[in-house]
């Protein structure tokens, strides 16, 4: 060696050795990374594999594909074969006579009749005999003996629906009748006794008639054995466009017709919350059809693009009076802007249109689109509601 070499040969080895260990290091991750990846597709395969192969329950005559429906769908198979009362709870035009039918034709009484009856719609005398039946003579104009509908029902199933509007007295003389299952008919002094099975409904709020005095607590235990409730639409908005569909389709057989929803307007119809839930939204669609001059509705034909919802005015100045599922007013472009469930718990109908969509697109970071989700709006409408405050956007 010459006087002042340097050697590097133990640094080489060194360095090798730690290049090698950082390769093997590196090559692990790789292969961790890679079979970690493999492994997610592999379940998100296996995922679809599992939703494709399991059957949608389905009820007839019921349409909705969502995962709310699904529930309703599995609680109505699960509770029809029992004899147990069912109370079906829900805003008004949810449903309710089409689920009390399927809970009859899945029971083992399907070939026993099916007797309905709304009890809002009679006065309290009437009502009583339109279910307990009447004697000739037991009235100025009972020029003849009538079965009740409890004994119409006998074998089968009884659906009194908006059983939350009958008074005190009557509630007194139905809940013998569900007690006991026995009665005497109007201006009779024979005890008849039927074997029925109920099925009542109400958009009320029981539990609050129940607190103020206004529905006897007893009955109420009685009714709500196997409570059923029924969501409103704007829970379950990916049931509409079938819905659309469905109503579309039967305007058109009924009037020789053949009008197509475009897809802006099936889009602005998703975000609209239908107070008055698919009822609301059969009168919609009938509207715009038969105000349709063209073959296509287009969304500039929907009245809540020209500032003429009449029901989204209805529903902010009277709201409906069940409260377990309230609805908020359907999205009208100009005026109404409801909060997502997220927002901060204060009267917001005490704050101008204009701070709310503003606080909205302050909460979205200023993007119209993630706004108008909080909102339940379109990113058009969004857009018409800016111009109209004159907000100017700002740059996040």
């Amino acid at each position: 060696d010459q006087p002042g070499q340097v050697h590097f040969e133990a640094d080489v080895r060194f360095l090798t050795m730690v290049a090698n260990l950082i390769g093997a290091t590196v090559r692990l991750h790789q292969s961790v990374a890679s079979d970690r990846e493999r492994l997610i597709q592999e379940k998100q395969r296996l995922q679809k594999a599992v939703q494709r192969d399991v059957p949608k329950v389905t009820v007839d005559h019921i349409i909705g594909v969502s995962r709310r429906m699904q529930h309703v769908y599995s609680e109505v198979h699960q509770i029809a074969p029992s004899r147990s009362t069912v109370l079906l709870r829900g805003e008004s035009g949810t449903g309710k006579e089409l689920v009390a039918r399927a809970l009859h034709s899945l029971s083992t009484r399907k070939d026993g009749p099916f007797v309905k009856l709304n009890c809002a719609a009679l006065p309290e005398t009437l009502l009583e005999s339109e279910l307990f039946g009447h004697e000739k003579g037991a009235f100025t104009g009972a020029t003849q003996e009538r079965k009740g509908r409890f004994e119409l029902a006998n074998g089968g199933t009884l659906f009194l629906d908006e059983i939350g509007e009958i008074s005190g007295s009557f509630q007194a003389k139905l809940l013998r009748v569900l007690q006991e299952g026995e009665f005497e008919r109007v201006g009779g002094s024979k005890t008849l006794r039927v074997d029925v099975r109920l099925v009542a409904a109400t958009n009320r709020n029981l539990e609050e008639a129940v607190a103020k005095g206004e529905f006897r607590a007893d009955l109420y235990y009685r009714i709500n054995v196997v409570p059923l409730l029924l969501p409103a639409l704007r829970d379950r908005r990916e049931d509409i466009p079938l819905l659309i569909d469905h109503f579309l389709r039967r305007f058109n057989v009924d009037n020789n017709r053949s009008i197509n929803m475009s897809t802006e307007a099936l889009d602005v119809m998703c975000h609209c919350n239908f107070p008055g839930n698919v009822r609301e939204l059969e009168n919609c669609v009938q509207r715009v059809a038969t105000m349709s001059r063209g073959e296509v509705v287009r969304d500039v034909d929907l009245p809540c693009q020209r500032n003429q919802c009449l029901s989204a005015a209805l529903w902010k100045h009277s709201p409906p009076p069940f409260a377990l599922a309230a609805p908020t007013p359907a999205a009208a472009e100009d005026d109404v802007f409801p909060m997502g469930a997220d927002e901060d718990a204060e009267d917001l109908a005490a704050v101008p249109q204009r701070d709310k969509l503003v606080r909205a697109m302050e909460k979205a970071g200023w993007v119209q689109a993630k706004a108008a989700r909080l909102l339940g709006l379109t990113p058009r409408q969004i857009g018409y509601a800016l111009k109209k405050y004159n907000i100017e956007m700002k740059k996040m």
